[in-house]
Parts: C-alpha cells; structure tokens; sequence
C-alpha cells in the first residue's frame, strides 16, 4: 500500500517502527551478554559455561528471523520513504550484524571448549591484553546500542572513527607467540586461542558498522567505506 500521511496512519506507523526499534535492543542487549559470558568462559575455561553460550546461539538466530520478517512486513505494508525507509534498511542491516556477534561468541566458546579437551584445563595465565581486548570490544558494542537508541550521530562518528582493536589484538598475537616460543603452551592452544581472540576483534569490527548505520540514518551518508 501507499504510505499515508494521515494522521492514523502516521501515528500507527510510529508505534509499527518503535516496536522494531525496540525488538532490535532487545537482540543487541542479548548479544552483549553472550559475548560478556564467552569472554569469561575464555578466561575461566569452563566447559559447562561454553556448552550455555553454543546453545544461546540458537535464541540469537530465532531474532534474527523475527525482526528480519518484521522488517519485511513493515516496508510492504507501509512503504516508507526518506529517513523512515533508512531507520528500516539500518535496522535490517544491523540485525545482521547482531546476528554475526552472536556467532563471534559462539567460535569464542567453541574454542574454549578445544582447549579444555586438549588441556584438561584452561592454559595457566592469560595474557592482560585479553581483557583489554575484551573491554574494548565490549564498551564498543554498548557504546553502538547506544547510539543506535538515541539516534545519535555524533557518537556514532567517535566510534566510526575510533579504532584501537588492531593494537590490542595485535599485543596478543605477540604474547601468544611467546607462549608457543617457550613451550609453555603447544601450538595448537595457540592457534586456537589466537582464532578465539580474532572472533572478538570482530565483535568490535561489527560494532563499528552499527555506528556507521547510525550515521547512515540521521545524516543520509553511506559511510562503510569512508571512516
């Protein structure tokens, strides 16, 4: 149908769009918690810890389909244009990106369930480059819902143009390195570590993209490949 400019009409639609906004929170504010509990099933080696955040999967998928049918529902029914058609295309989009953190705390897991079988433990020390990699991720997935809520472009542009994943990631590789150099560690851990590290660098990739769909909304400029 045509998207009406009555006054029904409008005032339903922004009860339609509010509800998919707040299905999208909802999703991210459940994908913050997953990659909160993998970072501390990383670090604890719990296995039982790690089989809860594989299955926590399944519900981030569920949402998934959810809003992306809302999201469906909502362009064909109302065809919105200008700003309200970006506000549908960004949350679409964002889903997406929600859905592959949710998949970036499952590898975590996984891998930590590799090394505990491997080790019989967790390894013995991690290095303090995890937890700052952990921080950041985290604060930048908070700090993209947040933005996302608010509509806010100027802290979406801080986040889009703000980028020290690479350095701490980068800490780690070389701490890891260490650790298969002096055999403290074999170098399969390693790799698996390193693999469960660079899902976390992604995290904080796909948060940077949430920023950029923020901006894609409030100002109308495709930034992706700019910032």
């Amino acid at each position: 149908m045509t998207f009406s400019n009555s006054g029904h009409t409008v005032k339903r639609f922004d009860v339609e769009i509010q509800q998919l906004v707040n299905l999208v929170l909802e999703m991210g504010r459940e994908v913050e918690q997953q990659v909160k509990r993998a970072v501390a099933v990383f670090r604890e080696g719990d296995p039982v810890a790690a089989q809860a955040v594989i299955a926590g999967d399944e519900a981030v998928n569920r949402w998934d389909m959810e809003i992306d049918r809302s999201c469906v529902r909502l362009l064909s029914r109302r065809q919105p244009m200008s700003t309200d058609l970006r506000l549908v295309m960004a949350l679409n989009k964002a889903v997406n990106d929600l859905e592959r953190i949710g998949d970036e705390a499952k590898t975590i897991a996984e891998k930590t369930l590799a090394i505990h079988a491997r080790c019989g433990h967790p390894p013995g020390s991690i290095p303090l480059a995890v937890d700052r990699l952990a921080a950041i991720a985290s604060q930048r997935v908070e700090s993209a819902l947040d933005s996302l809520a608010r509509l806010d472009a100027d802290q979406a542009w801080l986040l889009a143009r703000t980028d020290p994943v690479e350095d701490a990631f980068q800490d780690i590789l070389r701490a890891l390195g260490a650790y298969a150099i002096d055999g403290e560690w074999t170098v399969a851990t390693v790799i698996d570590m390193a693999l469960a590290l660079k899902a976390l660098q992604r995290v904080a990739d796909r948060a940077q993209n949430l920023a950029e769909y923020v901006i894609f909304v409030v100002e109308g400029q495709d930034v992706r490949h700019a910032t």
